[in-house]
C-alpha cells in the first residue's frame, strides 16, 4: 500500500465561481424516448440527454417507480459537470429517498477519490448535500422479463452473458465490441444513447477541472432505468473481487480507480435499486480476475472480447477508428499476463493479435501491475499480476518471453511475500449479494471450464 501526499490545491470553497453544484430539472418524451437532465454550475446550465427505445415507453409503468428511476439517474450523472469546478455543496431540487442520497453521497465523495488526488484536492473528497429526504414508498412487484446485463464487451461481461444465456444485454452508447460479444453469446441487446452536454467540453478546454468520474455509477442507474422501463429483473454486472483493492493511499486515505466496482458501492446501491422492484448485484464478485479469465479462455467467445480502453475513444465510438487491443495501455498488460496462463503464445496472439511479452519495452509496463501504485485503471490485484508473471516463468510455454525473463524472478519475490500462487486465486471467496440460482449457474461454468492452468 502507497502514501503519496499531494501538494493540495485551494479548498473547493475557496475557488473562484465554484459556489453550489445544482442537480435541476429532467424531463422524459415518451414519444421520442428521450429523456434529459439539467444541471447548472455558476452561470452554466448543462442538459444531458439519453435516448431510449420508445418501445420501452409503452404505458403500464408506475409513475412513481419511474420518477425514482429517472432520480437516481440524475443524481449520478450529474458527476461529469460537478467535477468542472468540484464545490463543497451540491443542490438537488427534486426530494430523493435517503438510499439514493447515500448512492449519490458515495459517487461524489469516494467515487471521485481518483479525480480529486490527480487534481491535487484534499482526500478524501468531502461534499455537502443540499437534499429533501422523502420516504420510500412500498417497493413494487419485480418485473418478470428476466435479467438486464450491461455488457462493455470484455471477458467480466462475456462470462456473465454465458452464466445467464436467457438475459437481455445492454450497451450504453454502443460499440463493435459490445455488438460482437452480445451475437457470439446468442443474447439479445438493447440499446440507449448518451449524449453529454457539448459545452462540457468547451469549459475543460477552457481550464474547468477534469479526470476519471464513477462511470459504473452512471451506468448502474441507466440500466435500472431500462429495466424499470422494460420489466427485467434483476440488473446484473461482472465486477470481481479485485474492484476492492485500493489504487493508492494519499495520507492513509484510500482512493481506489474502481471504487463504483467495489462491494461497498454496491451495497449501497441494491438498496436504492430495492425501493425501485429492481435486483442489482455482481455476479462475479467471489471471483479474482484470473478465475474469470479461466472460464473465460475455455470458451470459444474468447475471441470476440475487447477490453482495451484506448479503443473505446470518441473516434472508435463514432465508427472512424477500428476497435482491437493496442497492447500497450495498463489494461490491455493485465487482460494478456492473465489470459498467457491459461493459453499457449499462438493461441492468445490469436485472441490479442500480438504478444506483448515479447517486448521488452513494455516491461516497465507489466511491472508496474504489482507496484505500490498501480495504475489508475481497471487491473487485478497486485498480488495476483506478481503470482501470474511467476507462474509464466516457471513454465515451458513462456518462459522464454523476453519480457518474462526479464521479471520472473522480480514478480516471484514479490509473489512470495504474500505467498501468492495462481492456484490460491482460483476458488471463488468473500463477501457477496449473488442469488441462489445465480451463483449455481456460475458455479456450472466454472466447473466446467479448463481447470488446468498452462
Amino acid at each position: 500500500m502507497s502514501t503519496s501526499s499531494p501538494t493540495p490545491a485551494p479548498s473547493v470553497s475557496d475557488r473562484p465561481g465554484s459556489g453550489a453544484f445544482v442537480v435541476a430539472g429532467r424531463t422524459l418524451d415518451p414519444a421520442t424516448g428521450e429523456a434529459a437532465f439539467t444541471y447548472r454550475l455558476g452561470d452554466d446550465e448543462f442538459t444531458e440527454r439519453l435516448t431510449l427505445d420508445p418501445a420501452l415507453l409503452g404505458g403500464g409503468i408506475d409513475a412513481d417507480r419511474l420518477d425514482g428511476a429517472l432520480d437516481l439517474v440524475h443524481l449520478v450523472m450529474g458527476t461529469s459537470y460537478y467535477k468542472l469546478a468540484a464545490p463543497g455543496r451540491v443542490v438537488v431540487e427534486r426530494p430523493v429517498t435517503a438510499a439514493q442520497a447515500a448512492v449519490a453521497q458515495a459517487a461524489y465523495t469516494d467515487g471521485l477519490g481518483e479525480f480529486a488526488a490527480v487534481n491535487r484536492l484534499p482526500v478524501p473528497h468531502r461534499v455537502a448535500f443540499d437534499v429533501e429526504v422523502r420516504p420510500a414508498g412500498p417497493a413494487p412487484s419485480p418485473g418478470t422479463r428476466g435479467a438486464l446485463l450491461p455488457v462493455g464487451g470484455g471477458k467480466d461481461s462475456a462470462l456473465a452473458l454465458v452464466v445467464i444465456p436467457d438475459g437481455t444485454a445492454l450497451a450504453v452508447n454502443p460499440t463493435g465490441a459490445q455488438r460482437d460479444v452480445a451475437r457470439a453469446a446468442g443474447v439479445p441487446l438493447l440499446e440507449v444513447r448518451r449524449r453529454l452536454d457539448p459545452l462540457l467540453a468547451e469549459r475543460t478546454a477552457q481550464g474547468g477541472l477534469n479526470g476519471h468520474v464513477p462511470v459504473t455509477a452512471i451506468n448502474s442507474a441507466i440500466a435500472t432505468l431500462v429495466a424499470v422501463l422494460g420489466g427485467h429483473d434483476p440488473v446484473v454486472f461482472a465486477n470481481e473481487r479485485s474492484a476492492d483493492e485500493e489504487t493508492l493511499t494519499v495520507d492513509g486515505v484510500s482512493v481506489n480507480h474502481q471504487y463504483s466496482k467495489s462491494f461497498a458501492f454496491e451495497r449501497l446501491f441494491t438498496a436504492a435499486a430495492a425501493e425501485l422492484g429492481t435486483g442489482y448485484f455482481s455476479l462475479t464478485r467471489q471471483l479474482s480476475e484470473l478465475a474469470t479469465v479461466a472460464a473465460v479462455a475455455a470458451l470459444p467467445l474468447r475471441a470476440d472480447i475487447l477490453s482495451c480502453n484506448r479503443s473505446y475513444t470518441q473516434r472508435h465510438l463514432g465508427g472512424q477508428a477500428e476497435q482491437r487491443w493496442c497492447l500497450h495501455c495498463d489494461k490491455c498488460l493485465f487482460t494478456f499476463l492473465c489470459f498467457a496462463v491459461f493459453l499457449t503464445p499462438a493461441e492468445a496472439e490469436g485472441v490479442f493479435g500480438g504478444n506483448p511479452l515479447a517486448d521488452p519495452a513494455l516491461a516497465d509496463g507489466f511491472r508496474r501491475l504489482w507496484a505500490t501504485e498501480k495504475p489508475f485503471d481497471c487491473v487485478g490485484e497486485r498480488a495476483e499480476s506478481a503470482a501470474a508473471m511467476a507462474h509464466l516463468a516457471a513454465g515451458r510455454s513462456w518462459g522464454d518471453a523476453p519480457v518474462v525473463r526479464l521479471l520472473g524472478a522480480e514478480a516471484a519475490a514479490a509473489a512470495e511475500v504474500t505467498g501468492a500462487t495462481v492456484a490460491r486465486f482460483l476458488p471463488p471467496r468473500g463477501e457477496h449479494g449473488i442469488p441462489p440460482r445465480y451463483l449455481e449457474s456460475l458455479q456450472r461454468v466454472l466447473a466446467g471450464s479448463r481447470s488446468a492452468v498452462a
